[in-house]
């Protein structure tokens, strides 16, 4: 078909269409009329040989005049579009794009210009750019319409930019597409005031790969990394390689600063984990880490910052990455400003900190842990809140990290354990008698000189039994300095208190060291429970670490249980105990007390 030569539309043969249409149908007497009826359409037809689709449409969109060639083009009889309108040509998704081509156009009275898709045949769309012109018709007010068929121009235009936008090694966005991402998150935040997160993910020691291996198997490794990434994330958001082994996820837009960066943190939780399954390449098993900075837009810091807009997020993520990248890599951390020692707004976020103190800006959570077998609760984990007067609720995953940085870890931490110490005291005093408090012990506050004495003045003063009290930490933690953490353990462990290894598997996960230190408990990190159900990967890993604490007879508490079939498979396994929204989410005190007196929750010795 001749229309089928037609790459691009060309405004030329449109305007000398639609001069010639509006010469050729001009009102004229009915006698004229017969006699150069014939002449007319001859001479338009080839005048709009290059035109696929050319008619007048009345100001209801019927229409007064068609081609036979654009009848060819469209796929209709002209009996068929005696019956409809242009309405019911036009694609449902492109039909406010019509109206308002056609409001434009009535009001110019020039021509109009957009592309759209028209149904062909009743069957699939076909994508052409209209132009439109208020006309006359035989003294019938209405529109001329000229059609091109760009359809082979948007497919070539399409693969064009595929190929421009993505990572040839790995078939992801590259960087060119994530910058027109980046611009527009950033735009609709400054919009509509829904906050965009960056997280910018780096293989930690890569090179080795390709040192040990060669490069053929590090290809195949940043292969494997990008379907991992993809196969963690949703649809809306975007993946992109941004370097040798340095991957971008983009989050779509959130309804608050609060819910960006928790939905941010949990799926950069999700990632590392997703990366710390064995690679292999040639049948060998290949083990990689990685580390992960979040930005958020905009930053508080600086919401009135204007300059170099376009590449803000992406640089605060990168300094994030380098921060979590000198903790020691396998973990994440979040952007916080910190242009200067002494600028005034690090010295504001350090002072929110030490206010929120005073100002009883911090809070304690609980989330109960109970019985796999009875459902009764045992004990509670306390978790940190701080709802600031300004920001609202922050996620912990935020204001740590600055407290590490400027020292005022061991300060939230004592803190933390004499407000946990005290509200089991009072939970006592109500009748609800649980066995233990399990509070997170930070790295820094470990290595503290003064922790164990800490630890004493909290007992001393709450007057708590010190068998009461569980302390959280980290694998890493315990490896940084083995020799220290041995001394610690004992003679913490020797007035009564217990520790639990908290996100077991996530780090050195060695037999050796679980005989070594004195611990308790193990916790089954949340990335094995997650897919516990459908991966069989995760419960091989459970089953072996249920095996691992009965013989070392350890207590077994699994994280993040959310669903009635991961505890019922959980116990199933020997697991002892579970924590998670199937039972309850992390509450302030008073609404736990509110779920015992309901018996939404009761006690295990009660079951």
């Amino acid at each position: 078909m001749e229309a089928n030569r037609i790459t691009a539309p060309r405004r030329g043969w449109l305007r000398t269409a639609l001069e010639r249409l509006r010469a050729g149908r001009a009102p004229r007497g009915a006698q004229a009329q017969a006699a150069g009826a014939g002449v007319a359409a001859l001479g338009l037809e080839q005048t709009v040989g290059a035109v696929d689709f050319l008619a007048h449409v009345d100001r209801d969109l019927r229409f007064l005049y068609v081609t036979d060639a654009s009848l060819r083009f469209i796929g209709y009889h002209r009996e068929y579009l005696e019956t409809v309108t242009l309405h019911d040509l036009v694609a449902p998704a492109d039909a406010a794009r019509l109206e308002a081509v056609l409001t434009r156009a009535e009001a110019s009275g020039t021509v109009e210009k957009v592309s759209l898709d028209l149904v062909k045949s009743l069957t699939y769309p076909i994508a052409v750019e209209l132009r439109v012109v208020r006309n006359n018709h035989d003294g019938i007010e209405g529109y001329a319409i000229a059609g091109f068929d760009v359809s082979a121009w948007r497919a070539n235009e399409a693969s064009l930019k595929r190929a421009l936008h993505t990572d040839h090694l790995t078939g992801i966005a590259n960087v060119p597409a994530l910058v027109d991402a980046l611009r527009e998150a950033q735009l609709q935040a400054d919009a509509n005031g829904t906050p965009a997160a960056l997280l910018l993910l780096d293989l930690d020691d890569y090179q080795r790969v390709n040192r040990a291996l060669g490069y053929d198997a590090g290809d195949e490794m940043l292969r494997d990394t990008a379907k991992r990434l993809s196969n963690m994330t949703t649809q809306g958001e975007v993946v992109a390689r941004v370097a040798s082994d340095e991957f971008a996820i983009l989050l779509p837009p959130a309804a608050s600063r609060t819910d960006a960066a928790i939905a941010a943190e949990a799926l950069a939780r999700r990632l590392l984990t997703a990366i710390q399954q064995p690679y292999s390449y040639n049948r060998q098993p290949v083990h990689l880490s990685a580390s992960i900075g979040i930005a958020l837009y905009p930053d508080v810091q600086h919401s009135n910052d204007a300059t170099s807009r376009d590449s803000q997020l992406l640089r605060w993520a990168d300094h994030a990455l380098l921060r979590a990248k000198a903790a020691g890599g396998n973990t994440l951390a979040f952007y916080v400003p910190d242009d200067s020692p002494a600028d005034a707004e690090r010295l504001k976020l350090e002072s929110d900190l030490y206010d929120g103190v005073r100002n009883g800006e911090f809070s304690l959570h609980f989330q109960p842990i109970t019985s796999s077998q009875s459902r009764g609760v045992v004990g509670v984990e306390a978790l940190i809140r701080w709802h600031h007067p300004l920001h609202g609720l922050v996620p912990p995953s935020m204001f740590i990290p600055l407290a590490e940085s400027v020292g005022l870890i061991n300060y939230l931490g004592n803190w933390v354990l004499k407000a946990a110490c005290m509200q089991l005291i009072q939970w006592d005093e109500q009748g609800i008698k649980l066995q233990y408090v399990a509070v997170n012990v930070s790295p820094q506050q470990f290595r503290d000189p003064r922790f164990t004495d800490n630890v004493r003045e909290a007992i001393a003063l709450t007057g708590i039994d010190p068998r009461r009290l569980v302390f959280e930490i980290t694998e890493t933690l315990l490896m940084h300095d083995p020799a220290h953490a041995t001394a610690l353990l004992a003679e913490l462990t020797a007035i009564g208190i217990r520790f639990a290894v908290d996100d077991f598997g996530t780090g050195y996960s060695s037999l050796a060291y679980l005989q070594r230190f004195p611990l308790a408990k193990l916790k089954i990190d949340r990335s094995f429970v997650e897919n516990l159900l459908t991966s069989r990967n995760d419960q091989a890993i459970v089953s072996a670490v249920v095996g691992l604490a009965q013989t070392l007879d350890l207590e077994l508490v699994a994280e993040g249980v959310e669903t009635e079939a991961q505890r019922a498979l959980l116990t199933q396994m020997g697991c002892d105990h579970i924590q998670g929204w199937l039972v309850c989410k992390a509450l302030p005190s008073e609404e736990l007390a509110q779920r015992f007196e309901s018996r939404a929750l009761y006690l295990h010795d009660e079951a």
